[in-house]
Formats: C-alpha cells, structure tokens, sequence
C-alpha cells in the first residue's frame, strides 16, 4: 500500500508556522533599517569593526565579517550537550490553498515549515529528538537577518558593502553544509528527491555522505519516490540511497537519471549506472554494510521516519478564489492544481 499524503495535524501547524514567518518577513521589508541595526549591534557585541584600506576604502564591513563568521559557527549548529536529535533537512515545497502567497502570487507552503511541525511533535514526545537547522541557534540567528529580502540588503550598503547578487544563497549554502558537517547519525530530508538548483542537492547531501558520523545509510527520505515514476525506476533508483547520491532533473549536469529512460534499459545496464552515481559521490559506502547510528546518539535513533506521499490530503473545500483567466493544466494527473509540487522557487520557497 503506498504511503498516505502528509498528516493532517502537521500541515495545520506547518501553516501557522508559515504565516507567523510570513508576518516577521513583511515586518523586515516595512522595517529594514531596524534588521540591518540588529546585525550590526551583534557584530560590535562580537568585537568586529569594520575593515577599511589606508585610504578609507571599505573592505568588509563589520555585518559581513559577522554573517560569514556564523554561517561557519559549528558550535552555534551543534546540539545541547546531553542531546543528540536527528537532523533534519528540507528542499523546496507543496502549493497548499491556506498558504502564505510566495513572489509569484501563488499559495505556497515551504517544506522548511512541514519539516519543522514534524520536529517539533518529535520533541513534545521525547525532549531532544529532532532538529531543523533553521530552530538551532546559529540557524536561527541567520534566518532573522532576512537576506532574502533586497531591502536589507540595501539597508546593510548593498553591493558597496559586499552584499551583491547572491548573497542569500551564499550563505545559505556555507550555513547549509557547516550544518551537514556536524550532523550524528540517521538524518531526514524532507523532499522527494534534490533538485540541483537547490542546497540540498548542491551541498547538504555531499556533506552528509562524507560526514563519518552520518554516510550514505543513515540518509532517510520523509517522502516516497515520486509516483509518476515507472515502477521499476521506483524500486532500483527510488531508494533513500540513490536518491541521495543521483538527480533527476538535469541532464546536462553529473549524476543525472531519466526516470522513464533508466526504466527502458537492461537490468545489467541499471546496475550499472547506480553503481557509478554511488561510487562518485559515497566511494565504497555502497557496497559497505549499512553502518548503525552512532551510540552516542542511542535516545532519537529509535524514533520512526515518516514516508509519506509528495502531497496533502485534499481539502473539502478551496479557499483560494477562482481564477479569472483559463485554468493552467494540473502538474501531476488526477491532483487539484492548488495541491500539486512546484520545481522551481526563489526566495522562501527555499534556501535548500
């Protein structure tokens, strides 16, 4: 039987987790100034001035030497001591009727918010078990800053002061695999697969199957292999494994793999082309016994990993008012259009 859609009870409180985030995003844009005060009140707190040539020139300013310096803070990503929760890692999102609107005017709900319901039931039953990097101190720290939004970035001097285009992802991508690096044992991601314009794919699950004390067999996916896959693609590319180590959506960039061509090819030849993705990114994990969790990690590894369906249970009624142009075809066959996976996304649509 395949898995059911995401839980109703962690959709409802991944939506009020997005709009509370929603209503911070918008104060930042009212009030810019005040975010880019908050940054520089923290780096004078750290000791950092700014740094300028003989002449005067800016070199770095003293917000940037600080947002560099946390998105590689290991101590502000590593757990309390006497915790050692399951990270957890997220890439993109659902469109959701109830969701805050993203950049293109559509309702979109981040899976950094679903991701976040799920860690945070996970600790209401057992203290310490789960995390998300944006709920660790250092993740957190960084997503107040706001970065994605041009008016602080102008507010923190703009590309003058070393905030080109970019700069969000940047150091989203160094926070993203210093989050990686000290991540113990099993870890979850809350995608379907890692879209290479994402973090996920760019950097966190590199990091993970290098990281000694995660590697390749402790990388868990929260949902099933895409069901508009053919059945075979599902069974030989769709596990947690491959999944961390392939993409599927580029076929101009390495580790790529047609889910409709792979299904076509002889077994020998599917073999085959698993077995070179793994050897490139987690040499010799592969063919390795699957190496349990680390001991010191004994109190969350017992907790399940949900596998759920890419999607949420249909809703009884639409909130979302109806469209007054033509209705653009659903993505995925028999789904509302409202419900179904988006494959692009800027902004809050994800830094993963």
């Amino acid at each position: 039987m395949s898995p059911e859609p995401i839980p109703e009870d962690i959709a409802a409180g991944a939506l009020a987790r997005a709009e509370a985030w929603h209503l911070a995003a918008l104060e930042a844009k009212r009030d810019p100034k005040s975010v880019a005060r908050r940054i520089a009140a923290a780096a004078e707190a750290a000791g950092l001035t700014d740094q300028r040539t003989e002449t005067g020139k800016l070199l770095a300013s003293k917000e940037k030497q600080y947002i560099e310096a946390l998105t590689r803070d290991r101590a502000k990503l590593t757990p309390p001591e006497g915790t050692k929760p399951i990270s957890v890692f997220w890439s993109y999102g659902l469109e959701h009727p109830d969701a805050p609107k993203n950049d293109r005017g559509t309702p979109f709900l981040s899976q950094r918010f679903i991701a976040e319901e799920w860690a945070a039931q996970q600790n209401t039953a057992h203290p310490g078990t789960a995390q998300t990097l944006e709920t660790t101190p250092g993740g957190r720290e960084l997503d107040r800053m706001f970065l994605w939004e041009p008016k602080v970035i102008n507010a923190l001097g703009g590309a003058d002061a070393g905030f080109g285009p970019g700069y969000a992802k940047a150091a989203w991508d160094r926070i993203s695999e210093t989050y990686g690096s000290v991540a113990e044992g099993r870890v979850l991601i809350f995608a379907d697969i890692g879209n290479t314009r994402a973090v996920l794919q760019q950097k966190e699950l590199g990091a993970l199957c290098n990281n000694p004390d995660v590697g390749l067999h402790n990388i868990h996916f929260a949902y099933e292999a895409p069901q508009s896959w053919p059945e075979t693609t599902r069974a030989e590319a769709g596990t947690n494994a491959v999944r961390a180590v392939a993409q599927f959506d580029n076929k101009d960039l390495p580790r790529y793999i047609d889910p409709y061509a792979f299904a076509a090819d002889a077994p020998e030849a599917r073999k085959a082309k698993i077995d070179s993705i793994l050897e490139a990114v987690a040499p010799a994990q592969a063919q390795a016994p699957a190496v349990e969790a680390p001991a010191r990690q004994a109190t969350p590894k017992s907790l399940p990993s949900p596998l759920w369906q890419m999607g949420f249970q249909v809703p009884a009624t639409v909130t979302r008012p109806a469209p007054s142009g033509p209705v653009p075809a659903a993505g995925v066959a028999g789904a509302p259009p409202a419900l179904t996976p988006r494959s692009t996304a800027t902004a809050m649509d994800g830094p993963a």
